[in-house]
């Protein structure tokens, strides 16, 4: 049976970021894929979260940057890039929002010295969806830049 596909918007992608509380992280290096819920942020189809720089995500995002994300029913790839501290003033974007979205969170872990922000780019998101019974691919496919 060949499957059909349709077309996902990016507002769609946006608002289920948005929406949704945590996300489901993937990672791998050297043969090894591991995944973990993590609170995220995003602005607009960029997502951010914050981590220890010496979790087992960095290290595996620092030897493969290529990343997959599940939020509510969509699959996402992207590529991740670990920035700074997530109280350095260049952060200070993702300081307020992620306080305002995850309180506790960033009261209990944002202070840490070892804190680092990352940001996934996302560059595809597919989701199943049903129409008249009949199995569809809906896909978000952005360019890189």
């Amino acid at each position: 049976m060949e499957i059909e596909t349709c077309a996902i918007t990016e507002d769609e992608i946006i608002l289920v970021l948005k929406t949704e509380v945590t996300l489901i992280l993937a990672t791998s290096a050297d043969n090894r894929v591991t995944i973990r819920p993590v609170s995220h942020i995003n602005d607009g189809m960029d997502v951010y979260f914050q981590t220890s720089i010496n979790s087992l995500k960095i290290q595996q995002i620092r030897a493969n940057n290529t990343v997959a994300l599940c939020v509510g029913t969509y699959q996402i790839e992207g590529v991740a890039e670990v920035l700074r501290h997530p109280l350095d003033k260049e952060n200070s974007f993702f300081a307020q929002a992620y306080e305002a979205k995850h309180p506790a969170y960033f009261r209990l872990y944002s202070a840490y010295s070892d804190e680092v922000v990352v940001r996934v780019t996302i560059h595809r998101a597919t989701q199943w969806r049903y129409y008249d019974g009949k199995p569809v691919v809906a896909e978000l496919i952005i360019e890189k830049h």
